[in-house]
C-alpha cells in the first residue's frame, strides 16, 4: 500500500487536530443532551449539582448513566485503525526526512498514547481559541472567565474509557511523572483546588517547539539533556528550549561566569549593505531605519540643536520587539541597524542560559551598555513564565535611558506577557515573504561567484512557501549536491535534489 507522507509539521498537526475536533463533537452533544435531560428531571437547583450521582440510578430515555467519570463508551470501534494509519503516515514521514514535532518528542520521552493525547489537547489552545472555549463548556466554566485550558478532570474524562484506564492514567499527572518531571507540562505547584480541577499547560517553549514549520529535534535533545541534568542535581526541571547559535558567529567571552556559546559580538561587513539584503515591506524596512536614525542622531539633535532639555530622560533610547518565525529577517535587520551605526552588534540567546547565568548577564549588561544588543529567545525574560521581572525592570529603564537600542526577538508576539509588550518603543512584525519576495530572495541566495545553470526555474522555486533562512539554506544545500556530483554549475537538478534532503515537495 502506497502511504502519502505528511508535507510537513503544521499538515500533520492538522490531521491530529482534526481527530481531536472529532472527539470535542461527541463530547459537547452528549453534554447538551445530559444537560437536556437534567432540566427536565431536575426540581431544585441542588437536583442539578447531583445529578451525577442520581443519573446512574434514575433511568432517563432508557440509558444508565454510570456516575464514573471515566465510563464513556465510544461510538464507531476503538480506533485502532486510525492509530495504525497515524503510525505509518508518520514513520514515511520521518524516513523521508519531515521533521514532526509531537512525534518526535513521543520517541524521545517513549510517551504513551494517553500522554501523547494530553500534550495534543494542552497544545490545540495554542492553536485556536475555539479549543478553549470549547473546553470551558465542557467543563462548565462561564466562558469568558475560564482559563480555556484543559483541566486533569477534562483530560481524564475524554481520554479515558474505563476505570481502569482512568486509574492509571491519574499517574500521568504525578510529580514524577514523566511529562511533569521533565517539565513538558506545568500544574499548579500549590492551590486550593482539588487535583482533578488542576488547568493543565504546556511549557512556553515546548509550545515554540511543537508549532514550529520544521521542528529541530537537535534542539529538542539539548532541552531535554539540560532538564535531565537539572532534575539530577535536584533543581527545578524548567529551562528553555536551546536555540542554536549560527556557525559563522564568533563568541565573545563576556565573563566566565556565562555561557560564552550564548552571547556573541558581530561585526557587520562594512563593504555590503546589509539594508539590501532585507526583502521587506517598505514601511517595515523605514521603521527599521529609523531605530538606527534615533541612535546616530541623537546627539546632533539634543546637544547642537538643542532638544536636550525638551527630551524625556527615560526615551533616550529604543526597546524593540521583533516578532517573525525564524528565518523571517530579524537577526539580519539587527545587523542591518549595527551595520548602519558602524558599530558592533551584541547578541544574546537567553534560551542558552540557565537561572544564574540570566542573573549574571544582566549584571553584565548594565555595565558594558552596548549600543546595540539583540536578545533572541525573548520569551525566557518576557514570558508569562519569566522569574527576573524585578531586575529585568531596572534593566529597561537604565536602557531607556541610555542611547542605545535593544531589540528583543521573539518568533510569536502571544509569548510576551502584555505588560512588558507595552514597555516596547517598537513592536515589529516580520512576515513571511510573498512570491514576488521569495523569487529576489532565490536570485540573492547565490554569491557572485556561483555559476548557475540555464534551466532552474526561478518561478517554480518562488512558489514554495518558505523563509528566507530556509531558502539560503536550500541554495547552500544545492550547492553540496552540485560538487558532490563533480559539476561546476547549480542545476535545478541539485535543487531539487536538495529540497527533498531538506523534506520539500517540489
Amino acid at each position: 500500500m502506497n502511504i502519502e507522507p505528511f508535507f510537513d509539521n503544521w499538515c500533520y498537526l492538522r490531521t491530529e487536530l482534526g481527530w481531536l475536533d472529532r472527539v470535542l463533537a461527541t463530547a459537547v452533544a452528549r453534554q447538551r443532551k445530559d444537560t437536556k435531560e437534567i432540566e427536565q428531571v431536575a426540581r431544585s437547583h441542588s437536583d442539578r449539582v447531583t445529578s451525577h450521582w442520581w443519573k446512574g440510578i434514575v433511568s432517563l430515555e432508557s440509558t444508565i448513566s454510570a456516575d464514573s467519570p471515566a465510563d464513556m463508551p465510544r461510538k464507531g470501534g476503538s480506533g485502532v485503525s486510525y492509530q495504525q494509519q497515524m503510525e505509518s503516515k508518520i514513520r514515511v514521514s520521518q524516513q523521508g526526512g519531515v521533521a514532526l514535532g509531537l512525534p518526535t518528542l513521543c520517541q524521545r520521552l517513549s510517551l504513551t498514547p494517553f500522554e501523547k493525547n494530553v500534550v495534543l489537547m494542552a497544545l490545540a489552545p495554542e492553536v485556536s481559541r475555539r479549543y478553549g472555549k470549547l473546553y470551558n463548556f465542557l467543563q462548565e466554566a462561564n466562558q469568558t472567565s475560564g482559563s480555556g485550558l484543559p483541566t486533569v478532570d477534562l483530560l481524564l474524562r475524554l481520554l479515558c474509557r474505563n476505570d481502569g484506564e482512568w486509574r492509571s492514567a491519574r499517574l500521568a499527572f504525578a510529580m514524577n511523572a514523566t511529562l511533569v518531571q521533565r517539565g513538558v507540562l506545568r500544574l499548579p505547584t500549590s492551590s486550593t483546588e482539588s487535583f482533578l480541577e488542576h488547568s493543565v499547560k504546556l511549557a512556553d517553549q515546548i509550545v515554540e517547539y511543537l508549532l514550529a514549520d520544521q521542528p529541530d529535534a537537535t534542539l529538542l535533545d539539548r532541552w531535554l539533556q539540560k532538564t535531565d541534568d537539572l532534575s539530577t542535581v535536584g533543581l527545578s526541571a524548567e529551562s528553555p528550549l536551546p536555540v542554536l547559535s549560527l556557525a559563522t558567529w564568533e563568541p565573545e567571552n563576556l565573563k566566565s561566569e556565562v555561557d560564552a556559546k550564548a552571547v556573541l559580538q558581530i561585526t557587520p561587513a562594512l563593504e555590503l549593505s546589509l539594508w539590501s539584503k532585507l526583502v521587506l515591506p517598505e514601511p517595515l524596512l523605514a521603521t527599521l531605519r529609523h531605530l538606527g536614525d534615533r541612535i546616530q542622531y541623537a546627539q546632533q539633535v539634543d546637544q547642537q540643536w538643542g532638544f536636550q532639555s525638551t527630551c524625556a530622560t527615560d526615551s533616550l533610547g529604543g526597546v524593540a520587539l521583533f516578532v517573525g518565525d525564524r528565518g523571517t529577517g530579524k537577526t539580519t535587520a539587527a545587523q542591518a541597524i549595527a551595520q548602519q551605526l558602524q558599530v558592533p552588534l551584541m547578541a544574546v540567546d537567553l534560551s542558552c542560559l540557565n537561572l544564574a547565568e540570566q542573573r549574571q548577564l544582566l549584571a553584565d549588561l548594565t555595565a558594558k551598555t552596548p549600543t546595540v544588543l539583540l536578545l533572541t529567545s525573548a520569551y525566557c525574560w518576557l514570558g508569562r513564565d519569566a522569574v527576573l521581572a524585578a531586575e529585568l525592570q531596572s534593566f529597561l529603564v537604565a536602557r531607556h535611558r541610555a542611547i542605545a537600542l535593544t531589540i528583543f526577538s521573539a518568533t510569536r508576539k502571544e509569548l510576551i506577557k502584555p505588560s512588558w509588550q507595552q514597555q516596547m518603543t517598537q513592536i515589529l512584525t516580520f512576515p513571511k515573504p510573498n512570491q514576488s519576495s521569495r523569487l529576489v530572495l532565490w536570485q540573492q541566495s547565490f554569491p557572485a561567484q556561483v555559476t548557475l545553470a540555464d534551466d532552474i526555474d526561478w518561478n517554480a522555486l518562488a512558489r514554495l512557501p518558505l523563509s528566507a533562512g530556509e531558502i539560503q539554506a536550500i541554495a547552500r544545500e544545492a550547492a553540496i549536491c552540485a560538487a558532490a556530483s563533480g559539476s561546476v554549475s547549480i542545476s535545478m537538478a541539485d535543487l531539487q535534489q536538495a529540497c527533498r534532503f531538506k523534506g520539500i515537495k517540489l
